[in-house]
């Protein structure tokens, strides 16, 4: 994925029709692959200019070789200004006291080399003083559209089709272990009847047919293999109508599902069954809004759930946000170690913990870092953190810490997580976040409305013949 990134950013530096197309402010997360300079740039250019005033202002030259301003490197760089045969930063002259007013870059730099751009760009000064602006203006270097716009391109120039979950075209029932299946199901049976099923006198044992209907239209059927299960353990069979994942309706009922077997045994089965079909619908069905709200918007992260499930029922919630097309997130405990905020002040600091951690998880697993300011970020990554969650972030402020921390370390992953609502979801998209994680994707869930209605018999009039 990370070759993928650099080659996207690449691209678009040199897709002349598409920096022709776009502002300079519109154009930014190209090139953000650089590594950090190994001291400041300007300081380390310092001895271009005089006192007095700029050094001259010929084209560059070396080893025999001379070099030209390229005015294209401003669609990648937008604080990047030419004039007089120098080039300036917007940024820095606007804080020349921060970035010193001596600077290559403030007072204007002759060397015309990329790699004079690119050092500058990835020099401590430059992005202190590109913070300020980006706080006091309010002004992003590239606006979501745009740099969405050029992902899109991008993908659809590199696979046969759009990024997507295409989970719905597996046989997801293969993941769950029939012996799991198997003891979920006799756990629910025995919580509902621990003892006596006095009803069960009422109905029999005589062999009836029920009819699952589903009363909430567009809803994705999810949990087939959990319904199955507990009727299986009845002996009781389950003839579908519908496939995993599919979407039920428009009708305002829609006939999914025919239970046979005992009469009784069919209603001892009946509400387990259908709390797990109900609660999976639900999840899967929001899962599924979500993940097409983010596609139509043209981001291709990964919508994720969290470990806020229901006590007991984290399998079922979890499977459901498969069938929904979204990312399940961390099993467990045991799945990702994700040091939080208390772990952090346990330890005593960022760094500590992600030590510690490293230790005992080795190279198998990932590390998370819960942080709550870009700082935290940075100091997370570079102790060794695999992904950086900004928790509880503004949309606004997600959107610069995020771009800030792909510049200087463009193999981190970054989850945003934390108040995303699916009202406020679209808020958080943004080209340098990879992950967004919901905890309301399973708290607060709408369930689908299922019902399991057992058939009369038809009554045939009995005839009599005479002798």
């Amino acid at each position: 994925m990370k070759s993928i990134q650099l080659n996207f950013r690449r691209q678009c530096q040199q897709d002349p029709e598409e920096a022709g197309s776009e502002s300079a402010s519109d154009l930014v997360d190209i090139d953000f692959a650089e590594p950090p300079a190994t001291q400041d740039e300007d300081s380390a250019s310092s001895s271009l200019n005089t006192g007095t005033g700029v050094a001259p202002v010929s084209p560059t030259t070396a080893g025999g070789k001379q070099y030209k301003y390229n005015a294209q490197w401003e669609n990648a760089f937008p604080w990047l200004h030419f004039e007089g045969n120098v080039m300036f930063c917007k940024y820095c002259k606007a804080e020349p006291q921060l970035a010193g007013k001596l600077s290559s870059f403030v007072v204007g730099n002759p060397h015309l080399k990329k790699d004079t751009v690119k050092k500058h760009n990835a020099s401590k000064k430059h992005i202190e003083c590109r913070d300020i602006h980006i706080k006091s203006t309010n002004e992003y270097p590239v606006t979501i559209q745009s740099a969405l716009r050029r992902q899109n391109n991008f993908l659809a120039s590199h696979f046969t089709s759009p990024l997507k979950m295409t989970t719905t075209q597996y046989d997801l029932s293969n993941t769950l272990p029939p012996h799991t299946l198997t003891r979920l199901a006799r756990e629910w049976l025995a919580e509902d009847t621990p003892n006596f099923d006095p009803a069960g006198l009422c109905v029999g044992s005589h062999e009836v047919e029920a009819r699952l209907l589903c009363k909430t239209p567009c809803s994705v059927l999810a949990g087939r293999p959990f319904f199955t299960a507990v009727f299986t353990e009845l002996s009781c069979t389950v003839e579908w109508a519908h496939k995993e994942g599919a979407q039920l309706g428009p009708d305002a009922v829609a006939q999914t599902a025919v239970v046979r077997g005992p009469a009784r045994c069919v209603l001892l089965g009946e509400r387990p069954a259908l709390n797990c079909l109900a609660r999976a619908s639900g999840i899967a069905t929001r899962c599924s809004q979500l993940q097409r709200m983010v596609r139509e918007a043209g981001w291709h992260g990964h919508v994720a759930g969290t470990r806020k499930t229901t006590p007991g029922f984290r399998l079922v919630e979890k499977y459901a946000m498969l069938v929904g097309g979204v990312s399940m997130h961390r099993q467990d405990l045991s799945g990702m170690v994700m040091l939080k905020d208390n772990h952090i002040w346990a330890s005593g600091s960022i760094t500590q913990a992600v030590r510690d951690a490293r230790s005992v998880c080795g190279f198998s697993s990932k590390i998370e870092v819960e942080c709550g300011s870009r700082e935290e970020g940075s100091e997370a990554a570079t102790a060794g953190a695999d992904i950086v969650m900004l928790d509880n972030f503004k949309p606004q402020e997600l959107h610069a810490a995020a771009q800030l921390l792909k510049e200087e370390f463009p193999s981190v992953l970054i989850e945003a997580s934390g108040g995303v609502t699916p009202d406020s979801l679209p808020q958080y998209l943004s080209p340098h976040v990879d992950i967004i994680s919901l905890g309301c994707i399973t708290q607060g869930c709408p369930v689908v409305d299922f019902s399991l209605k057992v058939q009369k018999p038809v009554a045939f009039p009995i005839i009599f013949q005479s002798q």
